[in-house]
């Protein structure tokens, strides 16, 4: 573990190092590439979005209703007020209402007791409990989670956030692609795109980054934790470590690791809330990369050197970017711009004007990421490995 921070910390000095001594410039060459790959990856990108929509056009069909499918819905709250009350109303609001298992962790502003009273009124769907925390240092959705799969028996398992929703014929379409694939996972696309402020749309404009970027195969330890379907049979064999500073990132090393194959989906929608202002949501963003950070130094043995050397990458080659080996750092721009541009078009509709700017501001946000909030946790991993930091969002 204190092997893997040392050895990432030296991917730094090594980047930092190579971009300090080893020049090589060449402006015709530099810009000749540069243009030609990003007319390859631009138009590449646009004909793999229009033929992935396509194709889950004609995959994701309804052919059988809700009713068949033995589907289990779970969240785990604290503290969501309406927000959670609207979300078990949702579910309950179904032609077809699966069963409804949210458990409440110690909630003091009266959502539970809201809760409790739906649940009295639809006992036949519903279940509202306490959680009950373990010992273990874990985020309260992995323990409502493993209380879940051990007690309550379903076919499969949707799991949310307390804001998280999906209607009911996108969850239908899921059933029956996971059924007629033989899937043991199905990720939605989670959408914020419930509100029209500017944190909301970089938000929004992460969610399908991060799905088409799974559609390409990259990235594959990213995993995100919520408006996702688990077959049981994954389910129940899933297993949280005493030590699990990610849930999000046990359940990718999980799956990963057991090569079970998740299908992502980039035109059924999970609709979530984002943090309201850009400030809150850069927190949100500081609270995840550090689980994440600290999940691969404790229990991967090489996933962090990938995440070390792009982040390394990154922030040297600022020194030296007009060098014809920095010329990916141009090109991951234009990358990144490309995918938000086309996903905010494509499968959002958003205007060409709205399009650019998230684009551009999320690009922007990416950047800060992997040059600022990653080697920060990479640096400080020894002195924050047992500070315990989870907390709901704040909208």
């Amino acid at each position: 573990m204190f092997f893997r921070w040392l050895l990432s910390l030296c991917v730094y000095v090594f980047v930092f190092w190579f971009n300090l001594k080893v020049h090589f410039f060449y402006p015709k060459l530099y810009l000749l590439s540069l243009i030609l790959a990003s007319f390859v990856v631009f138009f590449g990108l646009w004909i793999i979005i229009r033929f992935r929509l396509a194709k889950e056009k004609q995959m994701t069909k309804r052919r059988m209703s809700l009713s068949h499918f033995n589907l289990v819905v779970s969240t785990v709250v604290k503290n969501e007020g309406d927000t959670i009350v609207t979300t078990l109303k949702k579910y309950l609001g179904f032609k077809s209402p699966p069963k409804i298992v949210f458990y409440d962790d110690h909630s003091d502003d009266g959502s539970f007791e809201a809760l409790k009273k739906i649940e009295s009124e639809n006992t036949s769907f519903c279940v509202i409990k306490r959680l009950e925390r373990s010992k273990k240092i874990l985020h309260p959705k992995g323990m409502g989670f493993e209380d879940l799969v051990n007690h309550y028996h379903g076919d499969y398992y949707l799991i949310l956030d307390a804001d998280t929703l999906i209607e009911e014929g996108h969850v239908e379409k899921a059933l029956n692609t996971m059924k007629d694939k033989d899937l043991k996972v199905l990720h939605f696309t989670r959408r914020n795109d419930l509100s029209d402020d500017l944190a909301n749309n970089i938000a929004d404009t992460e969610e399908l980054f991060s799905t088409v970027n799974k559609i390409l195969g990259l990235f594959p330890w990213y995993f995100n934790g919520s408006g996702f379907i688990i077959r049981a049979d994954a389910a129940k064999k899933m297993v949280y470590d005493s030590y699990s500073p990610s849930d999000d990132s046990q359940i990718s090393f999980f799956l990963r690791k057991n090569r079970i194959k998740v299908l992502d989906t980039l035109s059924l929608f999970a609709h979530e809330k984002a943090p309201t202002t850009v400030g809150k949501l850069l927190k949100q963003h500081f609270s995840w990369t550090k689980g994440g950070i600290h999940h691969y130094l404790e229990k991967e043995k090489f996933t962090i050197f990938p995440v070390a050397f792009i982040s390394a990458y990154f922030l040297f080659a600022l020194m030296n970017p007009l060098q014809l080996y920095n010329i990916i750092l141009l090109l991951a721009v234009v990358f990144f711009f490309s995918v938000d541009s086309l996903a905010n078009r494509m499968v959002a509709k958003r205007s060409m004007g709205h399009c650019l700017r998230n684009a551009f501001c999320h690009t922007l946000s990416l950047f800060f990421k992997g040059i600022v909030i990653v080697p920060w946790h990479i640096i400080t991993f020894p002195f924050k490995r047992h500070s315990f930091w989870f907390s709901k969002t704040q909208y």
